[in-house]
Formats: structure tokens, sequence, C-alpha cells
């Protein structure tokens, strides 16, 4: 099954008339040769003059100032359009992530206090206890963050990287055997990272396979709800976790191609209540559509 000729045309629509900026642009660089200039343009309405992205960078998060979170998102599409080392957006990001970043604990703080100013999925509410917890931090997004600064390593000072990857690998052996979702995906982003040193990548390989095997949901049954699905993890054969549910993968394919909805758009799984989810729902809607069709394109299922 493949997504038709006038079906993408619908998704392309809905982009174009409802997506953010930023997702049109990265669609026109994706599937019209568009340039990465012009992604980067968009997103710089994202940073602040602190380096870090805020402005519901992350939908859920509807902040305007900076957080992590926001920032390593910043940095997943930084990423995906190959923006230099001397592009200011990187480089002002990376100093944003020096200044946050706690050198005695090794690790970032995902949110601030001042998440609770704007309007926030329940997730990111910044509660009394949150200072307290860096253990969850560890996790997510600092597997991720470290990726970015090995992408971008000659902008990171000497002597930061080699214990942070240390402690980064050390972490994931004391982790339980089934990882969180949002745990596994930033240890994926980590592995994506392409001047990883190959012994690192060896150390952590294996135990993120066995994991993935126990977090993807490999039934439709659990696609209807919020959960990582196959193809959300391995977003292209050429993933290292493609292989071990091809099967799930073929038909969590056809699943997303029959998921789309009347208006071109791909939805959401899950809300949170308050007037602002109408904002943050479509924005995902526009994220969502761009990552299917991406999804659908490397796996050759675009007529």
């Amino acid at each position: 099954m493949k997504l038709t000729a006038d079906q993408k045309s619908k998704a392309r629509e809905f982009i174009t008339e409802h997506a953010r900026p930023l997702e049109r642009g990265l669609y026109v660089f994706h599937f019209e040769n568009g340039s990465a200039d012009g992604v980067l343009a968009e997103l710089a309405a994202f940073q602040n003059e602190d380096g870090g992205f805020g402005h519901a960078m992350e939908p859920d998060l509807r902040m305007p100032e900076s957080s992590v979170i926001a920032t390593s998102v910043g940095f997943q599409i930084l990423r995906e359009v190959g923006a230099p080392e001397d592009s200011p957006l990187v480089a002002n990001g990376i100093r944003y992530l020096f200044e946050t970043y706690d050198r005695e604990r090794l690790v970032w703080p995902i949110i601030t206090a001042e998440s609770n100013a704007s309007p926030h999925a329940p997730w990111w509410h910044y509660g009394e206890d949150r200072p307290g917890r860096w253990e969850e931090d560890l996790s997510n997004p600092r597997p991720e963050i470290t990726g970015y600064l090995l992408q971008y390593r000659s902008l990171v000072p000497s002597g930061l990287l080699e214990p942070l990857l240390e402690d980064v690998i050390a972490h994931l052996d004391v982790l339980p055997e089934r990882l969180e979702m949002h745990d596994l995906m930033c240890y994926a982003r980590l592995l994506e990272t392409g001047n990883l040193p190959e012994s690192a990548r060896a150390r952590m390989l294996d135990r993120l396979r066995q994991a993935a095997k126990l977090a993807v949901a490999q039934t439709e049954g659990e696609w209807e709800s919020y959960g990582l699905r196959p193809v959300a993890l391995a977003k292209s054969p050429d993933s290292p976790f493609a292989d071990l549910f091809p099967d799930a993968i073929e038909r969590n394919l056809d699943y997303e191609i029959k998921r789309q909805q009347p208006d071109g758009s791909w939805p959401t799984t899950w809300s949170w209540p308050g007037d602002a989810w109408q904002d943050a729902e479509r924005d995902w809607k526009g994220v969502l559509t761009l990552r299917t069709l991406l999804t659908l394109s490397n796996y050759d299922r675009l007529d």
C-alpha cells in the first residue's frame, strides 16, 4: 500500500495552510528542493537572546523563554537540515547549553520554573520537587544533547565531552531493562550522531536493541493510544532498529496511510486541558503530518 498522489497533495495543502512556517519550510526542503537556509530562517524565530529555544518550539510547552527540552527540539531541526557549525543558531544554541549545564552532576535541567507561567501540558509542570529530580534528566534529554555536542565538537571546550559521554553510557547500564520510550528515543538520537566514536556506539547498541524489543508497540490496537510505534523509532530502513520488527513496520506503514484525516493531516493520540491545547494541537498536526510523509518516503510508500 502506498499513499496516493491525491493523499500527498492533501497533506501538502494542510501543511501549507495550517502548519507553522517552520514545518512549511521543512516540507519545501525535503520535497521541493528547498534550501536549508530557508528552514534556518524560520527556526531563528524560536531562538532567544540567551541562545536557547522557546516560543512553543515543543508545542506542549508554550513558554516563550528558553528551556533545555525546547532547545533539544531545535537541535533536531539543525541536524535534520545539516546546519554547519558556523551557523549563528548552532553557536548560540551550544552557548546556551554550556550556560545551563550542571557540571557537578553532568546533566541539564529539562525545564525550569518559568514553564508554569505559560500554558503547558501537565507533564511539563514544574513542581516543588522538580529541582531534586535529576535522575530523570540523566536520560532525557541528556543523551540526545551529548550527541549534538559531539556533532559540533569544535565549539565544545576541551575536556567536557569525554567524561559526559562516559557518564551517559554508564547510566544506560543501570537503567531498567525496559526503557521509558522517551529515554530510548534520546539514546537513539545519540546513536544517529555521525561522529559518535565507534567504541561508544558498540557499547550501547545491543542494550538499546534489546530495550527496543520491549518498548515498541507492535499491534494496531496499541497504536491507537500514545506509545512508541515501530516507525517512530525506525524512521528508515537504515535504522539500527529496523531489522528487529520488519513485519510490524510494514503493518505500521499501512496503518499510518489509512490514518490520514480528511483534511490531509495526521492527528495526535494525546491532548491536555485548557484553551491553549487548540494551538498546540494545530502545531502538532503540522509536525506529525510532515514526519509521517518523511517516514513514508523513506520506506518508498509515496505513490
